[in-house]
């Protein structure tokens, strides 16, 4: 389908009618924003169809459910206004609230000045809907329904509702389509659908497809919403169809007798109901009609209309004709293309959907987190900025930065739990004792709008102090003042050092950054999905990940640190240069079958993480002679084995942890780390947008973030 500009259809015409102020900004931002209100079945399953539709919605309100996402990427919040604190622009609501709690939700929408309310609720006390009504008239507020089936503008493809789909052909050319067309009005959801449809078949667009709703008392009438459309510049007709019961009708007819210069284009009306028997009900509220009632018949919706000009059908076929004479003949697109459009669709196979992440997207050569490559965020910010990043989607301001800070450095600061360790024990084994016996973190809120980042934060602080425990390096963090940046915290914890070396800690927090996340297929990303979906315990679920990550997944750069200091040390034992010795190691571990880490990656043949960390190190005066090694030991490689394999991130950080002359282990330990504040990202977006209990299939996810932007 070809969109108008959001600032060219009826939509537009409205909000800037109601808030200029607004109006402005869509204009700018090219969008039109929705929320949805209530988050019930029907709320939810009918968002996932204006979505699709086109529908930019920003958010979802629903009490009870603030901090968790509707349709995986959509955030939702308690109320309206912490809502709007996130999404100001929000231009149209839709409310599926219960009758029962219709009334405050509706009000709270009105009030927060959102210029449009679609109040699909229905049943609604008239007490209740007498209240809605004033403010929807203080504010001036278009409020259609409430029992409305919603609305459609398809030139701008935005829905709010739930009204079947509208559908045009892509190869009309704009300027034949373009925001021209008819708009329809109905009382009758089903016969405002058909109507869409049969003015459709025959070649007839319509700029707005509107449905007042059913009950008793609606926020807007035919008198209401007739002349609004018709003020429309693109409005080239107006349907109105109305049924039996009620004065909606009659009301128009009066306003179009005193006030013609409102109703200045042609009007065709439909009234259903011309057969039907007295005293029965036929479906509204008002449509009915009792003996001897001498309004809200046919005859005399009839009557009304007709003597101020407005021809009155009772079928699809005469209103078709009657549309068409008062267009003289004219159509909006070709209709055997629309048959052809339609039918592509009816015979389309069901697709299922993947589900979504916001947090990264892993393609070839290239990692973005929340659309950042993640290579210029090693490069440009820490640890906490990018654990920020992870879990909300954006880097956090001056002032949230530092409460982080103090979150992290505080966490640090506190004992932890006693644990044992045996000699030979991974690292990863003891991480998962500490997350699992630490009372700090297990007590430490996660609820509210920005407890999941917080809790992240608390968790990443704590992780410092349980490698001190694992190290022994615990009274370099007990001279904490509170002050320092968490990178110096970090390196009193690897190292122990009561002094800090900017250098080697501005390095180590790089490596750290660049092992953050790598999508949702990693055996730890994984892990930790799979308890999340029972909604285990936070630290349960995170110590889960980390206990997957093994020497086979997030153990190569120890071992590549290890490879590189034996053919360094065989070079200076033996006194040949660096190239035979490594030769020489390489193949006999062919020979021995052991397998030479840090070389290849399933997907990166040039991993983007590379180059920065080797700048990074050259940069900070740690690169050395590992690090020269690691940029021609691909090379030396292919002419060992006769087979390409390019060095991956693992086997740079292990080279970098040779070269500062830690640990081997500290690689993995690195890899940890990074990978926790990923870890934490995955827990709490399964937490927020996915049902408990799930049935899994990670090939199935699809990053739904944003697209490649530059790091401000």
């Amino acid at each position: 389908m070809k969109l108008v500009p959001p600032d060219q259809g009826m939509l537009y015409f409205i909000i800037e009618s109601k808030r200029p102020d607004l109006a402005k900004k869509i204009k700018q931002t090219g969008i039109i924003e929705t929320v949805v209100v209530g988050l019930g079945g029907q709320g939810t399953r009918h968002a996932g169809l204006m979505q699709q539709y086109g529908t930019t919605i920003t958010a979802g309100v629903a009490p009870g459910r603030g901090g968790t996402r509707l349709l995986e990427t959509i955030p939702v919040y308690d109320t309206m206004s912490e809502c709007l604190k996130e999404h100001p622009n929000i231009a149209v609501a839709s409310v599926w609230r219960h009758y029962s709690t219709a009334k405050d939700a509706t009000i709270e929408t009105i009030e927060a000045g959102i210029p449009m309310v679609i109040l699909i609720s229905e049943g609604i006390p008239l007490k209740d809907v007498r209240d809605i009504l004033v403010a929807a008239r203080k504010h001036k507020t278009v409020l259609i329904g409430g029992n409305t089936p919603g609305v459609i503008f398809p030139p701008e493809g935005i829905k709010a509702g739930m009204l079947p789909d509208v559908f045009y052909p892509e190869e009309v050319p704009s300027d034949a389509f373009g925001p021209k067309g008819v708009t329809i009005i109905s009382r009758s959801g089903a016969i405002l659908y058909h109507l869409s449809d049969a003015l459709a078949s025959v070649g007839i667009a319509q700029n707005a497809v509107l449905g007042v709703g059913g009950d008793g008392a609606i926020g807007s009438t035919f008198r209401d919403l007739v002349p609004l459309a018709m003020a429309y510049k693109n409005t080239d007709l107006v349907v109105v169809a109305g049924e039996i019961g009620g004065c909606q009708e009659e009301l128009l007819a009066e306003d179009i007798k005193k006030n013609p210069k409102k109703y200045p284009k042609p009007l065709v009306a439909l009234i259903s109901g011309a057969h039907a028997p007295e005293g029965k009900t036929m479906g509204h509220a008002g449509a009915i009609v009792s003996p001897g009632q001498v309004y809200g018949t046919f005859q005399s919706k009839k009557h009304a209309l007709e003597s101020v000009g407005v021809p009155v059908v009772n079928s699809q076929y005469d209103l078709i004709t009657e549309v068409q004479k008062r267009l003289k003949k004219k159509t909006y697109f070709d209709v055997e293309n629309y048959y052809k459009k339609m039918k592509t669709i009816w015979d389309a196979p069901s697709k299922k959907p993947g589900w979504g992440t916001l947090i990264t997207k892993v393609m070839p050569n290239n990692l973005l987190i929340s659309g950042y490559p993640l290579q210029d965020i090693v490069e440009q910010k820490g640890f906490l900025e990018t654990a920020y990043l992870l879990v909300k989607g954006e880097f956090p301001d001056k002032k949230t930065a530092e409460e982080m800070r103090m979150i992290a450095v505080d966490a640090a600061k506190k004992p932890m739990p006693k644990v044992s360790r045996s000699k030979k024990e991974d690292i990863s084994k003891t991480l998962v004792k500490y997350f699992v016996l630490d009372d700090e973190l297990a007590t430490y809120p996660e609820e509210g709008t920005n407890g999941a980042v917080k809790k992240t934060i608390f968790g990443i602080g704590r992780t410092a102090r349980y490698l001190s425990g694992i190290l022994g390096t615990e009274k370099a963090l007990e001279k904490l003042t509170g002050k320092e940046p968490f990178s110096q915290v970090i390196y009193h914890a690897v190292t122990g050092n009561i002094m800090v070396n900017e250098q080697q800690s501005r390095m180590i927090e790089a490596m750290i950054v660049a092992c953050v996340d790598h999508g949702v297929t990693p055996p730890s990303a994984q892990a930790t999905l799979i308890a999340a979906s029972t909604r285990a315990p936070y630290e349960v679920a995170v110590a889960q990940g980390v206990g997957a990550i093994t020497d086979v997944h997030g153990g190569a750069g120890a071992k590549a640190a290890a490879l590189f200091t034996e053919c360094i040390m065989k070079s200076k034992k033996e006194n040949i240069n660096v190239t035979k010795a490594t030769r020489e190691i390489m193949r006999t571990y062919i020979e021995e079958g052991k397998r030479i880490e840090g070389l290849g990656h399933r997907l990166h043949t040039k991993d983007p993480r590379r180059d920065v960390l080797w700048n990074l190190s050259s940069q900070t005066g740690i690169a050395g002679p590992h690090v020269q090694l690691s940029k021609s030991v691909s090379t030396i490689f292919e002419q060992v084995r006769g087979m390409s394999l390019p060095i991956n991130v693992d086997g740079v950080i292990g080279a970098i942890v040779a070269d500062m002359g830690l640990d081997p282990a500290m690689a993995k330990a690195f890899f940890i780390y990074g990978r926790i504040a990923g870890l934490s990202a995955h827990y709490f977006e399964e937490v927020a947008s996915q049902p408990r209990m799930r049935q899994i299939n990670f090939a199935e996810a699809v990053y739904k973030g944003k697209g490649p932007r530059t790091i401000p």
